[in-house]
């Protein structure tokens, strides 16, 4: 009797452990820049500037090598030194900028032709920025014209878009939850199956419903399901890859997903923090910054397209201050001697991770989780951070064709608790 008695406490606390570590919990991390310090020889005098390679913080996707954001200071003060400890950074001198860069859709880059049409709308390629370090998709000015341009004061937050090598698998009567309350449902698939129903709902309640074809003989474009808003730009697509119709059941498989959630506009004089929005146009004392990334097109020039903010307020440089800008966004000084100024920029980001276990609430708080230091420069530790920020974790399973396939039906944890269960049961006979 006792040593059942052990058995089942044992049992019990293996099987509530397993239940934690497959449950989602919160976790803080914070990314730190490269350091300004003028007492380094090799630190410019004059402006100042930190952008994507000495802060890893900002937009960055190491494919195709772009980015979009510069925190940049005018040195008003000292224009011929540098700046300085208890230097004032008067209102209007510290520019948040961040421009729209342009490249394929996933789904575009599937398709050898100049354009991807899907009912009048381009889906070829589309223009993203960061906004404060997080990816978010630019309205154009013309969603089927995308070479018209693209003024950023209209964005809106990816909440999904599956990679090119990722598969959705889906029955009739399934539901996919995709991401902020939007679903798609399998409805039917016709006789021939050829065809399938499709429905998009919206915090349970029907949004659009259409039927689309995935005969192998039409052009991807004509597989293509995509629902847009009244201004005609994309909330939703996907790509009907193959349909399986058989006796007892059939299916669907989907490829190239896309959802983005709710338009943000930005007017002039918008404030976001310690930024107010001066306009939408390069400034002509940052015409000429080369802005980080491998790619074409980062250079700033005097007018083009950009997201403009500066300071609504003074910024004194005092040592040891910690100095919030917005979004997570501080600047961070050392207790030093002037003139002596270092400092960094600094971003703390949270995500949600399976598996992880939740720290004590009443341990220190102000403890950090994760430090990612770029004081020696590079780019490493973007990769995880941004795709962890954008990506919902899914299990996988691979298919025959090397290709991944989404599955709804793996529930990670449970092999452990039949494998205890059985072990449970031998344990019982045995004794």
């Amino acid at each position: 009797m006792k040593k059942m008695t052990g058995l089942i406490i044992a049992f019990s606390a293996i099987l509530i452990m397993t239940m934690m570590l497959v449950s989602a919990s919160d976790v803080t991390y914070k990314i730190r820049s490269s350091v300004y310090d003028n007492s380094d020889v090799s630190t410019p005098t004059g402006d100042f500037y930190w952008d994507a390679n000495s802060f890893s913080g900002f937009w960055f996707p190491i494919k195709p090598g772009l980015s979009s954001e510069v925190l940049y200071f005018h040195n008003s003060v000292n224009s011929s030194s540098t700046i300085q400890l208890g230097d004032k950074i008067a209102e209007g001198n510290l520019y948040y900028v961040s421009k729209p860069q342009m490249k394929k859709t996933k789904i575009g880059a599937c398709d050898d032709g100049g354009a991807y049409v899907v009912d009048g709308i381009d889906l070829k390629k589309y223009y993203l920025m960061g906004f404060f370090g997080s990816q978010h998709v630019v309205m154009p000015e013309e969603s089927s014209d995308l070479s018209a341009g693209c003024k950023p004061d209209r964005i809106a937050k990816i909440l999904l878009e599956t990679d090119d090598d990722v598969k959705k698998q889906m029955f009739s009567g399934e539901e996919w939850e995709l991401a902020g309350g939007w679903s798609l449902i399998v409805q039917q698939v016709d006789v021939e199956g050829s065809k399938v129903w499709v429905q998009l709902n919206k915090d349970g309640e029907g949004i659009d419903s259409s039927i689309v074809s995935g005969d192998m003989d039409l052009a991807k474009q004509e597989r293509t399901y995509l629902y847009k808003d009244a201004d005609d730009y994309p909330v939703f697509y996907c790509y009907v890859d193959s349909i399986f119709r058989g006796m007892d059941t059939d299916f669907v498989v989907f490829k190239y997903a896309f959802l983005r959630g709710d338009i943000i506009t930005i007017e002039d004089g918008d404030s976001y923090g310690a930024f107010d929005v001066e306009g939408f146009e390069v400034p002509a004392v940052m015409g000429g910054i080369d802005y980080a990334g491998s790619g074409s097109g980062t250079v700033l020039h005097t007018g083009d397209d950009v997201l403009l903010m500066s300071n609504n307020d003074d910024i004194t440089l005092n040592p040891n201050k910690i100095i919030d800008l917005y979004g997570g966004l501080y600047l961070k000084t050392e207790d030093t001697s002037a003139p002596c100024l270092k400092m960094t920029l600094w971003k703390t980001c949270t995500i949600t991770v399976p598996g992880a276990v939740q720290e004590d609430e009443n341990e220190d708080a102000g403890e950090e989780v994760i430090v990612v230091d770029l004081a020696e420069g590079g780019n490493e530790a973007q990769t995880s951070s941004s795709t962890m920020d954008e990506s919902a974790v899914s299990y996988d399973v691979d298919n025959a064709d090397g290709d991944v396939v989404q599955s709804s039906v793996v529930a990670p944890g449970f092999e452990l608790f039949i494998s205890l269960v059985g072990l449970f049961g031998a344990s019982r006979v045995r004794g």
